[in-house]
């Protein structure tokens, strides 16, 4: 399925939000061509907008299809392609002065946003990923819709700017006007994930005499699978699969990931650099990446993990790093942090000890900067870079829900703790 950036028309892409009755009233934003030509770069761009202007009788739907045709068509001789629009003519209130041939459209109805009828529609047409989509408009009325269909929201604050107040919608993220908007968005199309995939898994033996750890089958399925359908689920489908102990048989059964609806890459790692060490001899294939996710590959997950919160909470805060943390019931053996009320990670307690219960879960979200801190050679990407820039760099947790499920399968118990829970 292809994801869609769907966008209001009024006060989103043109500069006011008024009721426009001919193309000649409308004027662009800045920037207007350039920032759809980035969109066609990864997503479907479609127009999706409120007009009642059709039922307060200032112009027909003709004029409003017109309108909008002209829009597709102008924006099209820049280079910048508008693949659909859906508008809805109608609106519920019914006032004694609204001319005769309007009435029929004084009605309640589901297209009119928030409801979402018309991006249901889209959706059926383009055959669109709804959940991996964005939604980006000027009111809180945009922002409704977009939650109410399950993708995410980005008010902008020009035309309306959020101030119509007429629903209590908190949007996912606020950008200043549109520009800013799709530079998000291009950020996190651009989002790659790392999964750590290379160790031997010498604990699990005989296990893992001749199947890597990660390809131990779990629920019918190896566990690097579950955490592939997962970042496919949060909208990751970049993925860069560090493999070394017995790297063939990932490779055999993942391919280039086309498969599993991902694209896969494979670092060259002829021998074990550790955590650390595997993630930065993937900076050449890290490149392009505005963000990626560090996993380690040995986790299982449920089907209830999705970590576009994650990815949410590290591009709100702009930091140098965020950590997926939780509450650990083994704190003994778990590598332990102190966070403060503002989620900022402030301290490594280590192992050793049970006051203390707050761990870490081996999922990082981070920017480039992190590959200039890990030194060459074999290391541990958590121990040796990022628990020791604490205090340095601003490294946030973002807590894990407690009904998700992640848990480590690095010893034979916890391997047929996790095999039980899902009914192995």
């Amino acid at each position: 399925m292809k994801r869609a950036v769907f966008l209001d028309r009024d006060g989103t892409i043109t500069n006011d939000d008024n009721y426009f009755s001919s193309y000649d009233q409308i004027r662009f934003v800045d920037g207007l061509a350039e920032s759809i030509r980035i969109l066609n770069g990864n997503f479907l761009v479609i127009l999706i907008t409120n007009q009642p202007v059709v039922a307060r009788g200032l112009c027909s739907e003709d004029d409003v299809k017109a309108m909008n045709d002209r829009i597709i068509e102008e924006l099209d001789k820049q280079g910048a392609r508008i693949d659909g629009a859906y508008f809805c003519p109608h609106h519920p209130e019914q006032h004694d002065d609204v001319p005769e041939h309007a009435k029929k459209y004084r009605v309640e109805c589901s297209c009119r946003k928030p409801g979402i009828a018309m991006i249901e529609q889209a959706a059926k047409d383009f055959g669109v990923d709804v959940g991996n989509s964005f939604f980006i408009g000027d009111s809180t009325r945009d922002v409704q819709a977009a939650k109410n269909a399950g993708c995410t929201s980005i008010l902008v604050m020009t035309g309306l700017a959020g101030k119509d107040g007429k629903y209590d919608a908190v949007p996912d993220y606020k950008c200043a006007d549109l520009r800013e908007a799709v530079s998000l968005v291009n950020d996190c199309a651009n989002l790659k994930a790392v999964i750590l995939a290379g160790g031997k898994g010498e604990r699990l033996r005989p296990l893992t005499i001749e199947t890597p750890k990660p390809m131990l089958k779990i629920a019918g399925k190896p566990i690097l699978e579950h955490q592939i359908e997962a970042l496919k689920r949060s909208g990751v489908n970049k993925i860069v699969l560090c493999t070394s102990y017995l790297s063939v048989k990932i490779k055999d059964y993942f391919g280039d990931g086309s498969r599993f609806g991902v694209k896969i890459e494979y670092p060259e790692e002829p021998e074990g650099l550790g955590s650390g060490g595997a993630v930065k001899n993937s900076g050449e294939f890290l490149k392009d990446a505005s963000y990626f996710i560090i996993i380690n590959g040995d986790s299982m997950i449920d089907e209830k993990f999705d970590l576009r919160p994650l990815i949410r909470c590290h591009i709100r805060k702009n930091v140098f790093a965020t950590l997926f943390v939780r509450e650990s019931d083994h704190p003994m053996d778990s590598d332990v942090l102190r966070m403060d009320e503002n989620g900022k990670i402030t301290e490594f307690i280590g192992r050793g000890q049970v006051a203390e219960k707050l761990a870490n879960t081996g999922m990082t979200v981070c920017s480039q900067e992190l590959l200039q801190y890990i030194p060459d050679g074999n290391c541990n990407i958590e121990k040796d870079v990022l628990f020791k820039l604490i205090g340095k760099k601003d490294l946030y947790g973002f807590m894990m829900p407690k009904e998700w499920f992640k848990k480590g399968v690095d010893t034979p118990e916890r391997l047929e703790s996790v095999r039980m829970y899902f009914g192995d």
